[in-house]
This record gives structure tokens, C-alpha cells and sequence, in this order.
């Protein structure tokens, strides 16, 4: 194994050691040539003889070179070993310089991280897993410590068993990646499909979310038996992130792996689920708390404005990319005490608004019996003076009613959105276009939307809705539909989810 300091084919020095597993060493290392900093994987020289594992090896080079993604870790160089000299295999890759999501969620005293820095990683991770599935990739090996974060993005790395189509690396039967985050076809032995990453993917997020991973097992045996139960909801077991996130992950994670999403569709409802999280009042209080927790926790020499930095804490809505924000203690307690302002302003937003509802509904007109007049709501009725009632005139006609007896259909924009959608299907039908098939599945989807509003089920409806998306956005990335027929849908589809998402009026 090289030691700090080295030079690996005369070029990269090493620098420092990021991390160790049971197969390789990362170094970071500085790339004299071009003057830059890189991460350096270095095969373990025990297993640089074993020809099984230079081909995991030797595949994740060739992996990792055929994909070139924002949110998939980059390689630079590789160099096969010299057994003459004991020289490792090696690769270099982009240096990812936040760490990895073990890392972070192990920073974190209940091991857990606010939706707000771990949803917005995870819908990168699952825009880098529709990237590789659709080069024909599976990683096969999700899990925390194969998230990188860096530039406040998340990156996808380790695709050493990543297969692209059938392994002739893996025996027919078995299985591959680690236990906790395989799913259930896997853990039978089956072929790991893109279903099996968004399981995996599913697992992560129920972690990052709960504290726990969605079936805790202690044994191989244990794992495999708890395959075959359902998995509780994530409000089930962290009830105080409310039910916004429960749709998405249970879906995730379904046990019949075509019942799961795409990759795209999950991380489109990643995000959905973050924006209604983000609007539930439970969200605001707990978000208030985690603001006034940091404040209060914060070192004493705070007031020296121009003493050593602080790292920020992610403020609400700040997202990933403020998890790595360096800010003078000045600073970041008016950020804080700003932050802190506007959520209690919010606090008391939300509940004026509650209040001034409930005076409306408590004290709405109340629909006269027999026409003519005005009427009021029975506390009115009370603190008014009685008056003698004027005898009623067979010669007088009644007066119509003021208040409207027919209402109008609240759900109207998301019908014409409906309607706008599968206009939009239609048109991007035929040659350069959108197949027999794929328009049919995007119809069988709009039906489901539209069957959501006929039953009022504004949840189903922006669920339906936000998969009809997902959809369209994989159909769009795959090169299926271009052009002005894929603007048309894209443009439909977003308006059908803003539509389907806004409360009835």
C-alpha cells in the first residue's frame, strides 16, 4: 500500500487518507500535472492478485468513464498495477471535498437530517441513477456511504458491481451489494434491475428521515424473512415529520418491484413531498425549534465578529447546498435571528389565518327561508332587538335569494389542465414522437388523475399527477419526444401539477 507522500505514476502525490474498505484505500492527492486536487482509489495490495476482484475493479473504471453526469463522481485517470513492481490498480476521480451521507448522518446526534438537507440530495442521487439506467447500468450497491457531497451536490460513486446487463461476475443465485439496502427480488437471488437502485434509494431516505432503515433486521436470516413484510410508514416511526413523505417512500419501496417508480419519478416525488412538507404546520414548528436550538448552542464568543468561522447549520429553506456555508459568528446570528423572525412571524401568519376561518365558517349567511331581506347567523339573531314581523301578502312576489344556490366546481383548474395534458398527448403522437405505447401508458396515468378529481381526492390526484410527470420527464430524457412536442408535454405536465397540487377553491 502507498504511504502519504507518495507519487503514484510519477504525478499524483498523495496527500492525506479519506477513507478505507475492504478492498480499496481513497487518498486525496494533489495532480501535478495539472495543478489540482483529485481523489485517489488505491485496490488493497492483498487483493490486487485476486482476478475476480481486478475485474470489479477494472469495471468500475470502465463504468464510471462511460458516464458523464453532474451527480455521477467523474473519473480522470486509471492505471492497471505492475505485480512486477507490486504497484496497485488505482483510480482517479473527482475529490468530493463534503464527505460522504454516512458521514453526515453519523455527525448528527439522533442520526437523522432535516428534510430540508437530505431531500434535496437525494432527488441529485436519483437524477444520477436515471442517468446511469439510461446507459443499460444498475450500481446494484446504494447506500450512505456511496453518496458523495461536494459543491452542495450530491454525487453517486463505487460502481465497482454495477453491471450493464448480465454479470459474469456473479454466480446465478447469488446476490450482491450489502444486505440492508437490497430489495426483496434481490435478496431472492434474482437479477438486480433500476427497480432494485430506486429501492435502495427508498431505504436511504427512510433513513435519513427516521433513524432507522425501513426493514431493522440483525441477521442475513432475519433480513430476507423481513423482505416479506410490508414496511411501516415513515410517520409511523418519526410521527412529527407528518405524512407528506409517507406516499413516495412506501411506493419506493414496494415489495412487487412494478409497482415501484422510475428513478425520475421518484426523485420528482421527493420533491413534491418536500414542498408539502414545507407548508404543514408541524414542519414550520419544527423547523422553528431546530433554528432556536442552534442559537442556543452556539459557542460564547459569538459576539467577536471577527473572530474564527462558523459553520452554519442548513437554515429552513436554505437546502444541501447551505450545509457547507462558512459565515463570521456576526453574521450568522443576524442569519439566525432573521431566520428565527420569520418563522415565528410565519407562526402567527398560519394561525390568524386559522382563526379568521373559523370566524368565517362559525358566522357565514345563512340562507333566508322565504325570500326578501337579509339574514344573519344566529349569534347576530340574538344580540338584536325583536321586531314585530310584518303579515305576509298573498300579493307580493318573493324576493329571489341573494345567496347563490349552485357553486361552482372547485376542482375546475385541474380538469382544464387535464384536458391541456392529454391535447398534448395527442399531438406528440406519431413518427418522431411518442409511440402507440407510450402515449397509452401516459393516458392510462391522465386517467387516473382524472378518476382522483371525480372523487375529489385531491391527494391521489397530485400523486397520479406528479408520477404523469415523471413519466413524461423519462420519456423526454431518453430521446423519445423532442422538440416543440416535448416542450408542449413538459409545459402540460408541470401546469397539471401545480394545478393538481393547489387546494380546491
Amino acid at each position: 500500500m502507498p504511504s502519504i507522500g507518495e507519487r503514484l505514476a510519477g504525478r499524483y502525490r498523495l496527500d492525506a487518507r479519506i477513507g478505507s474498505g475492504g478492498f480499496a484505500t481513497v487518498f486525496r492527492a494533489r495532480d501535478l500535472r495539472l495543478d489540482r486536487d483529485v481523489a485517489v482509489k488505491v485496490l488493497l495490495a492483498n487483493h490486487a492478485t485476486d482476478p475476480v476482484l481486478a475485474a470489479r475493479f477494472d469495471r468500475e473504471a470502465r463504468v464510471l468513464a462511460a458516464v458523464s453526469h453532474p451527480n455521477v463522481v467523474a473519473i480522470h485517470d486509471v492505471a492497471p498495477g505492475d505485480p512486477a513492481t507490486g504497484g496497485e490498480p488505482f483510480l482517479v476521480m473527482d475529490l468530493c471535498n463534503g464527505g460522504s451521507l454516512a458521514d453526515r448522518l453519523a455527525a448528527s446526534e439522533t442520526g437523522v437530517l432535516p428534510p430540508d438537507a437530505l431531500i434535496p440530495a437525494l432527488v441529485d442521487v436519483a437524477t444520477g441513477l436515471a442517468a446511469l439506467h439510461a446507459r443499460g447500468i444498475v450500481h446494484r450497491d446504494l447506500k450512505p456511504s456511496n453518496v458523495l457531497l461536494s459543491d452542495g451536490q450530491a454525487r453517486i460513486a463505487d460502481l465497482g458491481i454495477a453491471a450493464a446487463g448480465p454479470s459474469e461476475l456473479t454466480a446465478a443465485g447469488t446476490t450482491v451489494g450489502t444486505l440492508a439496502y437490497l430489495a426483496p427480488e434481490q435478496l431472492a437471488g434474482q437479477p438486480a434491475s433500476p427497480a432494485s437502485d430506486v429501492h435502495a434509494l427508498g431505504a436511504l431516505a427512510f433513513l435519513g428521515l427516521t433513524g432507522r432503515l425501513p426493514r431493522p433486521a440483525g441477521s442475513v436470516a432475519a433480513i430476507v424473512a423481513a423482505s416479506a413484510r410490508p414496511v411501516e410508514p415513515v410517520s409511523g416511526v418519526a410521527p412529527t415529520l407528518g405524512s407528506a413523505f409517507d406516499p413516495a417512500i412506501a411506493q419506493a419501496l414496494a415489495r412487487d418491484q412494478s409497482q415501484r417508480p422510475t428513478a425520475t419519478e421518484f426523485g420528482t416525488m421527493l420533491g413534491a413531498a418536500l414542498e408539502r412538507w414545507r407548508l404543514e404546520p408541524t414542519s414550520v414548528a419544527a423547523r422553528l425549534t431546530a433554528a432556536l436550538e442552534h442559537w442556543r448552542m452556539a459557542p460564547a464568543s459569538r459576539a467577536a465578529d471577527d473572530a474564527t468561522t462558523l459553520t452554519a447549520l442548513p437554515l429552513p429553506g436554505a437546502g444541501a447546498a447551505a450545509t457547507n456555508v462558512a459565515v463570521t459568528p456576526g453574521r450568522n446570528r443576524r442569519r439566525i435571528l432573521a431566520a428565527v423572525g420569520t418563522l415565528v412571524a410565519a407562526l402567527f401568519l398560519g394561525l390568524a389565518a386559522f382563526l379568521l376561518l373559523a370566524q368565517g365558517l362559525g358566522g357565514r349567511t345563512i340562507p333566508p327561508l322565504v325570500g326578501g331581506g337579509s339574514s344573519t347567523s344566529p349569534s347576530q339573531s340574538a344580540s338584536m332587538p325583536p321586531t314585530a314581523s310584518p303579515a305576509p301578502s298573498p300579493d307580493v312576489s318573493p324576493t329571489p335569494s341573494l345567496i347563490p344556490t349552485a357553486t361552482g366546481d372547485p376542482f375546475a383548474n385541474a380538469r382544464t389542465a387535464s384536458d391541456d395534458m392529454r391535447a398534448a398527448i395527442a399531438a406528440a403522437r406519431g413518427p418522431g414522437g411518442l409511440n402507440g405505447r407510450d402515449a397509452k401508458d401516459l393516458g392510462s396515468q391522465l386517467d387516473q388523475v382524472d378518476q382522483a378529481l371525480n372523487q375529489q381526492d385531491t391527494a391521489s390526484a397530485r400523486d397520479a399527477a406528479i408520477k404523469l410527470a415523471g413519466q413524461v420527464a423519462g420519456l423526454i430524457d431518453q430521446g423519445t419526444v423532442d422538440g416543440q412536442a416535448a416542450d408542449r408535454l413538459q409545459t402540460a405536465a408541470d401546469r397539471l401539477v401545480a394545478a393538481a397540487n393547489a387546494p380546491p377553491d
